[in-house]
């Protein structure tokens, strides 16, 4: 699977055994979702969990006054509703398709039974669980005390992929509109326009083929 350095939830497909996932992956059941289209929503219990095949998906929750705040984006080989593995309750979060999305549908048992087999892989996802809830944690932390100009670098540099660094930049590799770059940073869309403009002016950022890159740090 490719490894994109995203915020909240970071891939934990490659914990299971490669040949696990791929026959989870190739033969699930497949659903597929149109750009915008709604796929997991509080109060919806599932029995199933799904998988990424194609597509970009992100997660957020609904203030009362109707403001998303997202809280993650996926990609290809990622869980959507990783933490409701282990549960029995209702979802607690949205999940909508940021482009057209096709996702395998894995029964829970399914998932459990797999885990439950393999202490190794049980304490590997117990660590990467809590490495989660430290980085949730750091994220809240930039919400409540950071200035978002400072939050917004941060998203920025949570979302890019050092992989493909260019001649010292890094692109963020997930197509995201400034509206659901607001919902991360708790902010306004005006403003998260007006501070990229800004940064683009100073030579911290920069637009090129349709994506954003940053400067390396």
């Amino acid at each position: 699977m490719d490894t994109i350095n995203l915020i909240y939830p970071t891939s934990i497909s490659n914990l299971f055994p490669k040949e696990i996932m791929e026959d989870w992956i190739n033969h699930g059941k497949e659903i597929t979702f149109k750009k915008g289209d709604t796929i997991i929503k509080p109060q919806g219990f599932l029995n199933d969990i799904y998988i990424v095949k194609e597509g970009n998906v992100h997660i957020f929750y609904m203030h009362g006054d109707g403001k998303e705040c997202v809280v993650g984006i996926l990609s290809k080989g990622d869980f959507i509703h990783m933490f409701d593995i282990f549960t029995e309750g209702d979802s607690k979060v949205f999940a909508k398709a940021l482009t057209d999305v096709k996702v395998s549908a894995i029964k829970k048992d399914e998932i459990r039974k797999v885990v439950k087999a393999d202490s190794k892989l049980s304490m590997e996802l117990l660590s990467n669980f809590s490495l989660r809830y430290q980085e949730i944690i750091e994220v809240l932390s930039q919400v409540a005390y950071g200035k978002v100009e400072e939050r917004l670098l941060f998203l920025f540099h949570k979302l890019a992929d050092k992989n493909k660094e260019e001649n010292g930049w890094i692109p963020v590799s997930v197509a995201v509109t400034h509206q659901d770059i607001a919902g991360m940073v708790a902010s306004t869309r005006e403003t998260v326009t007006l501070l990229i403009n800004k940064f683009i002016q100073k030579g911290f950022v920069r637009q090129h083929n349709n994506k954003i890159w940053i400067k390396k740090e």
